[in-house]
C-alpha cells in the first residue's frame, strides 16, 4: 500500500512508470464533470466516481483484489481507511472474478484518514475497508481508479 497527497507522490518520482502516469492521469483529470458511476478508459483502466455518507466501522466491509489496482483519490469530504494484510483476516466470501474482490472479517487495528488531495494505492495483499467515520459522519466525493496489473 502506498499513501500519500498526490502532488508529493508524483513530485517524489518514485514509483514505477505505470503508476507514475495513473498519477498524473487523477492530477489532469476534471472530475468535477462526471456524475457518481462507473467510467472506461481503456481496457485497462477504469474509474468509479463514488459519493456516500460516512459510517460507523460496524457498517462497513473489508476487502481486496488480484486483478486490478485500486487508487483511491478523495476529492471532497474526509473518511478514514481501515488497512491491513490479508493474512491478518479470515475469508469471509471467496474471490469473485467477476468483481475481482475477496470479501474479509477482522478487526480494525490501523486505519488512515484521508483529506481531499490524497490518493491511497491498495496493492492484492492490502485488504481495506472504506468508509469509515473520521470525525463526524460527512458525504465524500472520491475517485477509485482501477489499473490492471
Amino acid at each position: 500500500m502506498i499513501v500519500g497527497r498526490l502532488n508529493d507522490l508524483i513530485k517524489n518520482q518514485l514509483l514505477t512508470e505505470k503508476l507514475q502516469s495513473t498519477l498524473h492521469l487523477l492530477q489532469e483529470a476534471d472530475f468535477s464533470q462526471y456524475s457518481t458511476g462507473r467510467y472506461e478508459l481503456n481496457e485497462e483502466l477504469f474509474f468509479f466516481l463514488n459519493e456516500y455518507e460516512t459510517k460507523a466501522v460496524d457498517e462497513c466491509f473489508w476487502e481486496a483484489h488480484q486483478k486490478y489496482l485500486d487508487f483511491h483519490f478523495i476529492i471532497e469530504g474526509k473518511e478514514k481507511i481501515a488497512v491491513d494484510h490479508i493474512e491478518h483476516q479470515r475469508v469471509k466470501e471467496a474471490y469473485n472474478e467477476e468483481k475481482d474482490a475477496i470479501f474479509f472479517e477482522g478487526d480494525v487495528h490501523s486505519d488512515i484518514t484521508m483529506n481531499p488531495g490524497d490518493v491511497m494505492i491498495c496493492f492484492p495483499e492490502d485488504s481495506h475497508m472504506t468508509g469509515i467515520i473520521a470525525e463526524e459522519s460527512q458525504k465524500v466525493r472520491k475517485v477509485v481508479l482501477k489499473v490492471k496489473m
